[in-house]
Order: structure tokens, then C-alpha cells, then sequence
């Protein structure tokens, strides 16, 4: 069982990571329209999905290669 959880929790790393990059194409699209402040709006609203998305990413990664290690060593005792 903690194989899959281990296995689920990286999967979900990398879509918060994905999520994360196509964000910033996104952004950079934006950043091409005329200057306003609803893009500034947006440019701050989209900077801090994208760091929200890399730091869940980064936690996902990590507790799921610390399930992963887990399950290793269960298997090997």
C-alpha cells in the first residue's frame, strides 16, 4: 500500500509541476496584451499560483520518495 500511495503522491508532484509551467506560458501571454491593471492583476495572481503549485510539487515529491524509501525498506526486512 505504500508503494501506490508513494506512486500517487509523485504523480501528483508532477502535475503540480506541469500545472506550474503552463501557468507561466500562460503568463507570458498575458504579458504581451496592453498594459492595464487587470493584467497586473493577473500577473500577481498568477506568480503566486505558480510558486502555491512548485511548493505542493516539491512536498508531493518529497513525502511521496519517503513513502517509496519506506516501502523498500519493509520489503528487504
Amino acid at each position: 500500500m505504500q508503494k501506490i500511495a508513494g506512486f500517487v503522491l509523485l504523480a501528483l508532484s508532477l502535475f503540480c509541476v506541469v500545472l506550474a509551467l503552463l501557468t507561466a506560458v500562460n503568463l507570458g501571454f498575458i504579458m504581451t496584451r496592453p498594459d492595464s491593471i487587470s493584467v497586473a492583476n493577473v500577473f500577481v495572481g498568477q506568480f503566486v499560483v505558480i510558486v502555491g503549485a512548485l511548493v505542493l510539487g516539491r512536498w508531493l515529491y518529497r513525502s511521496g520518495r519517503a513513502r517509496l524509501a519506506d516501502a523498500a525498506a519493509d520489503s528487504e526486512s
